[in-house]
């Protein structure tokens, strides 16, 4: 951050259920012991001090069989649920189901855009002069972009590679066009993401199956971008290779970038993620 004031990280003893609402409290450096999340890729790296219990869509399916017992050996002083307003994915709906395990609630609505979110979660926790340091900053990195002189309409493919952190495995998947992140990039650089597909198709929020690196190699990007864990994304495109695939410009010419992730719960880090981006499309 610009400010040199940071808080001393404040760790609660209670259970985080969403991401963005725990990217949101990250950011004002308060974490729990516990967290469930579901839609920020390999959301362990963001947070590795707290414990990841399971995704959301299992807490709602069977909320008694994962908190519970965590909650116990936790002694737990609380749970977290954000109000996300997503139909059959919202963890607010379980607000009376868990009260009723003996334990308090505490609901924080992440629904608008990130300051918004901040200033919720800031008052909600004491924290209020955290939440303004971190939108102040956020505004001063946006408007440092908007003088940059990036090439508008760079082409891209996007790979998101993900890594199990308990197994010695990896996988690879194709970042469409309607992602929060190609729409990220489209707003500020006028990047066009030439994988163009359906939501219905979507096996988490605009990401889905690779399918044939070959074909992403026949749209030609001007760029090949690889977020998330850039080894594996580096490993499917060096078998397709091995494999007989005529290469694009892309890769013959190295233009392959690391890069980072986007998705709405990651809202509040968008101009860091932006400035990353920046980078890479003013070659």
């Amino acid at each position: 951050m610009s400010n040199s004031f940071i808080p001393f990280p404040q760790y609660e003893n209670a259970v985080f259920c969403g991401d963005k609402a725990a990217e949101i409290l990250g950011a004002l450096r308060i974490y729990s012991r516990a967290l469930i999340g579901g839609e920020v890729p390999s959301m362990e790296l963001l947070h590795p001090a707290e414990k990841p219990l399971e995704c959301i869509s299992c807490l709602l399916n069977n909320p008694e069989g994962i908190l519970k017992t965590a909650l116990r050996r936790m002694n737990a002083d609380y749970v977290l649920l954000e109000e996300n307003g997503k139909k059959d994915f919202n963890p607010a709906v379980l607000r009376e189901k868990i009260e009723s395990f003996g334990v308090s609630v505490k609901v924080l609505d992440v629904k608008g855009d990130a300051d918004e979110v901040l200033r919720r979660a800031g008052k909600l926790y004491g924290a209020e002069r955290q939440a303004e340091r971190v939108i102040r900053d956020r505004k001063e990195r946006m408007e440092r972009l908007l003088e940059l002189r990036i090439p508008k309409g760079r082409r891209v493919v996007v790979l998101l590679g993900i890594r199990n952190p308990i197994r010695h495995e990896s996988y690879v998947f194709r970042v469409a066009a309607h992602s929060d992140l190609s729409q990220l990039l489209r707003g500020q650089f006028e990047v066009m993401n030439l994988f163009e597909s359906t939501p219905e198709k979507d096996l988490i929020a605009g990401i889905q199956d690779l399918g044939s690196v070959e074909e992403l190699f026949d749209l030609d990007p001007d760029l090949i971008c690889l977020t998330g864990d850039a080894l594996a994304g580096t490993t499917a495109l060096q078998k397709t290779l091995k494999a007989g695939a005529k290469p694009c410009r892309a890769i013959t010419e190295g233009r392959i970038a690391a890069l980072p992730y986007y998705c709405d719960a990651l809202s509040w880090r968008a101009p860091f993620i932006l400035e990353e981006w920046s980078e890479a499309l003013m070659w």
